[in-house]
């Protein structure tokens, strides 16, 4: 019998279920209506590429935020990251470094809310839907969606009174989740709804040098939305959401350590433990309130979105990853955001149907870093004694190293887009944009206390093998810069067709660009001082041994710009019982925004050029009354066309000699987050034990090939490909007045992380992961009135 490969899987399986179509009795599909171009349409009438989980969907799964969508969704990742979220779609996506924008855009309920904290937001607590927007969506949504946008639609007010509340409750890792929803009518003319929920963590990962288990999550969110029909022509919404996201304790852990010239940690790697000296918290405070105005001006709407988005965070976090207690780091972002779009819709339906609108928005951003406890004489060997430094050690002191970083931004931009229907069959769409924006920046970085390291010839079992010095002055100000700005301005256009072949069957072809502005580093920390550096074996840019001219240009990184194609088509099968979609695109990018991790910090550059192509199909099959059957699967092939100034490994930095920073060329090589292959496959079996009582099953396999993280892509930090297996089955009446469910996620234990990269400050051979949620089983109750 012929073998398939495990590769090739996905394909097989969608061939046979496309090939099954023509044999099936029909059973409709319930339409999924999505908001992609800024007006209500169903999914499968949108010529481009999107996937949508509705809130049915997420509330039956327990999927509790962003990350989990992304399971159902191949060629798009999210996850906390190290120290900001990753968003990638297709391999696109910022990487960690607080002067980032976002790649992908992240919208909830048509504010932007993209940036560090509020990328973490929504809980997806009590929502209608979330749309993920493949490619760049820059006409319509604007500059920071180069490589797509992410559409979050909360539930609004109902006419009638009604609510429900919910709990889960999982033992393995401690956690439980609370929700509750109030809707209904406060007069004739008002509506209101409000949503809470409370969620914490007990953590998975022990940490065996301070004894503690993390991360013990502890977190609370709440959305009050009033909706107010002031006449019949002119709707108001208003809403407010307040979070509170707590949490101590870490997830990651050192997963390979070298027996020789590193420091060896045999807890954490023989043990699968964290070792870490310092207690990582992490504290913010998240506040977004909104007014959105619909007037109806004859058969055209008029829509005002008045928007305000904060966060205040304080994370300490132990930056050496390690029981040394040489880097604990505490760092503070204060953020805010104000926003106002004014949009003009035509009513649909007409020879031309139009969109255009203007857009501003403002907000500035304080980063506080403060590096405390580096005191080297307490360096220890994996946490057991300290060490035996071969060679003379002179201690100055204990180092305090401070930078502020302190940014304000400004851009407004105006867009249209209108769609020539030129017939019944054949439809023809231009969008054009035009942004402009200005950034303003003051960074200061300095020493407080000074600290000095002398080694002579001899091994140490933390710093690499070699001698050397590192000695930093008193007092030392590294560098002040004020005043700095940075302007962009950009044209951005989108070009679509879409032809009906048959009723049921839409193809298009689309052409667009997009950009992302460029903006300031702000991990940078050289030095404009002389300072007596010499670095040894496996330093790479430590400190202020940096090789680069201490000026405000190493600072600026630029624009990122996209030229986006796709070919697809959307069918209607067996009379409505069934769907299939499918997607060939290509995505070209000059200067790519990236980021690696240098020393203990991520550092931001420009990698010349880069392509994104792939193939994507995604359907659904009610099979029966009973069954529905839906899968997506996806190729995809990104990698970089140009990029000859790559960050070295640890061994390639060992092994360099060159002068200046150790360089490698990465061209044809992959970028990150880009699984090859991606799958993902879903069953629902529903059926009525009795005339009263509903069993709901769902089974899902979700598969992912294996992917780099980090972005010299050291072959150690490589994640290797993963299938992961959730089941969901409850009990309910008819009415859905009340159920009960068993949630099992990870069904086989699959462990796996997000994020690789090496051990700050160690010779080759030591890396460390950020470690996902081992296999949890739950319980959940709801009930509704």
């Amino acid at each position: 019998m012929k073998t398939i490969s495990p590769k090739l899987l996905p394909f097989a399986i969608a061939a046979s279920l496309s090939s099954g179509f023509a044999q099936a009795e029909g059973f409709a599909l319930e339409e999924i209506v999505v908001t992609a171009q800024k007006r209500a349409q169903g999914l499968q009438d949108v010529p481009i590429s999107i996937s949508a989980v509705t809130g049915e969907k997420i509330a039956d799964m327990g999927i509790r935020d962003l990350e989990e969508v992304a399971l159902y969704t191949p060629n798009v990742t999210i996850n906390p990251g190290q120290a900001s979220p990753n968003i990638f779609i297709r391999g696109i996506g910022s990487g960690t470094n607080a002067g980032f924008e976002q790649s992908v855009g992240l919208y909830v309920d048509g504010i932007y809310s993209g940036r560090g904290e509020l990328a973490n937001v929504p809980f997806l607590m009590d929502v209608e839907r979330v749309e993920i927007l493949k490619g760049p969506q820059g006409t319509l949504f604007g500059k920071n969606t180069i490589g797509g946008a992410i559409n979050v639609t909360s539930a609004k007010p109902t006419s009638d009174f009604e609510g429900y509340v919910e709990g889960l409750y999982e033992a393995e890792i401690g956690e439980q989740i609370y929700t509750g929803v109030v809707s209904g009518p406060l007069t004739e003319n008002l509506g209101a709804r409000i949503a809470f929920r409370h969620s914490e963590t007990d953590g998975w990962v022990e940490n065996t040098t301070n004894g503690r288990e993390g991360p013990d999550n502890n977190e609370n969110f709440v959305r009050t939305t009033l909706v107010w029909d002031a006449a019949e022509d002119l709707e108001v919404i208003a809403k407010y959401e307040y979070g509170e996201f707590d949490r101590d304790g870490s997830n990651r852990e050192i997963y390979q350590t070298s027996a020789a010239g590193a420091p060896v940690y045999p807890d954490s790697v023989l043990n699968d433990k964290a070792q870490m000296d310092f207690t990582e918290t992490n504290a913010s405070r998240t506040h977004t309130g909104s007014v959105t105005v619909n007037y109806a001006l004859g058969d055209i709407t008029l829509t005002s979105i008045s928007g305000y988005s904060a966060y205040d965070r304080t994370r300490a976090e132990d930056a050496d990853q390690s029981p040394n207690p040489a880097l604990g780091r505490i760092r503070h972002d204060d953020y805010e955001q104000y926003s106002q779009e004014l949009r003009l819709v035509s009513p649909g339906g007409e020879t031309i149907d139009w969109i255009a609108g203007v857009y501003w928005q403002a907000s500035t951003l304080e980063v506080n870093r403060e590096f405390i406890d580096f005191d080297l004489n307490e360096l220890t060997n994996g946490g057991a004694a300290p060490l035996a430094i071969a060679a003379p050690l002179a201690l100055i002191g204990d180092a305090q190293y401070l930078t502020e970083f302190d940014q304000e931004t400004d851009g407004a931009s105006a867009f249209a887009q209108a769609t020539w229907n030129i017939n019944e069959e054949f439809r023809v769409t231009l969008g054009l944009r035009y942004d402009e924006e200005t950034k303003e920046l003051d960074k200061r970085a300095y020493m407080t206390e000074a600290y000095g390291l002398g080694i002579g010839a001899g091994a140490s079992p933390v710093l690499p093998v070699g001698g050397g010095q590192f000695v930093v002055v008193e007092d030392l100000r590294t560098h002040e810069f004020t005043d700095l700005e940075r302007d962009s301005e950009q044209w951005t256009w989108s070009f679509n067709t879409q032809w009906d072949i048959t009723p049921d069957v839409m193809a298009y072809f689309s052409a667009s660009t997009g950009f992302k502005s460029g903006g300031f580093d702000e991990a940078y920390s050289g030095s404009d001082e002389t300072v007596r550096v010499v670095t040894m074996p496996g330093f790479v840019e430590v400190g202020n041994a940096d090789s680069r001219a201490n000026t405000s240009d190493i600072l600026e990184y630029e624009d990122e710009e996209v030229l986006n194609f796709e070919v697809g088509a959307k069918m209607s099968l067996l009379d409505g019982a069934a769907e299939l979609n499918v997607a060939v695109f290509r995505s070209e990018f000059d200067d790519m925004q990236v980021s690696a991790l240098v020393g203990d910090v991520f550092r931001v550059s420009n990698a010349g050029k880069s392509i994104s192509q792939g193939l994507e199909l995604d359907g659904r099959w009610r099979l029966s009354e009973s069954w529905t059957l839906s899968g997506s699967v996806a190729y995809l092939d990104a990698t970089y066309d140009e990029f000859d100034t790559a960050p070295c490994t640890v061994p390639q930095s060992v092994a360099y000699s060159g002068s200046g920073s150790c360089t490698q060329d990465l061209e044809g090589e992959t970028l990150l987050y880009s699984p090859e292959y991606a799958a993902n496959l879903s069953l629902e079996y529903v059926t009525f034990l009795t005339d009263q009582l509903e069993l709901r099953n769902v089974v899902d396999v979700n598969y992912q090939d294996e992917f780099y993280s980090a972005l010299d892509l050291d072959p150690n930090t490589k994640h290797d490909s993963a299938t992961k297996v959730n089941l969901r089955i409850a009990l309910s009446d008819v009415d859905e007045q009340w159920s009960v469910a068993l949630i099992a996620k990870n069904i086989t234990d699959k462990e796996t992380t997000n994020f690789n990269n090496d051990v700050p400050f160690t010779a080759t051979g030591t890396y460390f992961g950020i470690k996902d949620r081992p296999r949890t089983i739950a319980i959940q109750g709801r009930y509704s009135f």
